[in-house]
C-alpha cells in the first residue's frame, strides 16, 4: 500500500506554506501538523460557506475566527493556534487513488460505484501543532462534518490513511463524538483484515506513532481485529509511543508486549507487532 496525495490548488498550498511557516508567538515554533481529507461532491456547485460556518457554530459546536470568505475558499482560526482551511475544486479526486481506497473499504461496501459518481471536491486542511495532534483531528472531524451535512456528498477521503466513509457514518460518528465526547477512531484510522489471524492499522504515525499490526494469531479474525482496534484507541487517547519489548496496556485490561519488525503488510515500514 502506498501513499497518495491530494491535488491542491496552487493557492491552498501556498497559504499551508505560510501557515506552516509562520513562527507561534515569541517562543521558538512547534513543529506543525496539517491533517487533510477531501468531502466529495455529488454537483459542481461550491459550498456556501456562511451556511456551512453556521452549522458548524451551531451543530458542530465549533466556533471560527478571523474568517476569510472568497468564492472557492474559506480560511478561518480556532483557539489554540490552529488554522482551518477548505477549497472547493471543480473536478474529481484522483481516480487511482480514491479508488483503490474505495475497494479496500469494508466499512463502506457500496464505496465504489457511489464515489465514482462524484464531480468536485472540498478539500479541508486542518494546520496546528503536531503535538495537539488528537485535537487536530477532532476540529478536522467537525468541519468535515459541517461539510457534509451543508452539501451533496456521498461522503469523504483521506487518503493519508487510504479511509474512504460514507456520508452516514461520519455524521454519527461526528455526532457521538460532539455530543459523548468519545473518539471516533475509524474516522482517522484504517483497519487492515487481510484474513483470520492477522490485522494491521494504517494511520497511526499521522498521530506520531508506530503502526501496529498482528501476524499469525491463532485468534479469530473479528478478536484480532477488536484487540489492535483497542490498542491503537489507548495509545492515541494517552499519546503512547512504544518502544521494542514494551508492554502495552488497554483500558478493558489486555496487555501485549510488542516487537518493533518489518511490517507483513505495509511496504517498507516498521511496525509494532502485538503477541496475539
Amino acid at each position: 500500500m502506498s501513499k497518495g496525495f491530494f491535488k491542491i490548488s496552487s493557492t491552498l498550498f501556498s497559504l499551508i506554506f505560510m501557515v506552516c511557516q509562520a513562527p507561534v508567538f515569541a517562543q521558538k515554533p512547534s513543529a506543525q501538523l496539517v491533517v487533510s481529507g477531501t468531502v466529495l461532491l455529488n454537483e459542481k456547485t461550491a459550498p456556501d460557506y456562511k451556511v456551512l460556518l453556521t452549522a458548524l457554530k451551531t451543530t458542530w459546536k465549533l466556533k471560527a475566527d478571523s474568517i476569510n470568505i472568497s468564492d472557492k475558499t474559506l480560511v478561518f482560526n480556532i483557539n489554540g493556534g490552529t488554522t482551518v482551511m477548505l477549497a472547493y475544486l471543480e473536478y474529481p479526486a484522483a481516480p487511482d487513488e480514491l479508488g483503490a481506497a474505495a475497494r479496500l473499504s469494508w466499512l463502506w461496501k457500496t464505496a465504489s460505484e457511489e464515489t465514482s459518481k462524484h464531480q468536485a471536491q472540498l478539500v479541508i486542511s486542518v494546520i496546528g501543532p503536531s503535538n495537539r495532534s488528537l485535537d487536530l483531528h477532532k476540529i478536522f472531524t467537525q468541519t468535515a462534518a459541517a461539510a457534509l451535512e451543508t452539501t451533496n456528498s456521498p461522503g469523504l477521503f483521506m487518503d493519508a490513511q487510504y479511509l474512504v466513509l460514507s456520508s452516514g457514518y461520519y455524521l454519527a460518528a461526528a455526532r457521538n463524538m460532539v455530543q459523548n465526547q468519545s473518539i471516533p477512531l475509524y474516522c482517522w484510522v484504517y483497519f487492515g483484515r487481510p484474513g483470520a489471524g492477522n490485522g494491521f492499522t494504517f494511520g497511526l504515525p499521522e498521530f506520531g506513532l508506530v503502526e501496529m499490526e498482528i501476524a499469525n494469531s491463532l485468534h479469530s479474525e473479528s478478536e484480532v481485529h477488536a484487540t489492535l482496534y483497542d490498542a491503537a484507541m489507548a495509545v492515541i487517547k494517552y499519546n503512547t509511543s512504544l518502544a521494542d519489548g514494551q508492554t502495552l496496556s488497554t483500558e478493558e485490561g489486555a496487555k501485549s508486549v510488542v516487537h518493533l519488525v518489518q511490517s507483513s503488510y505495509l511496504e517498507d515500514k516498521k511496525v509494532l507487532r502485538l503477541d496475539y
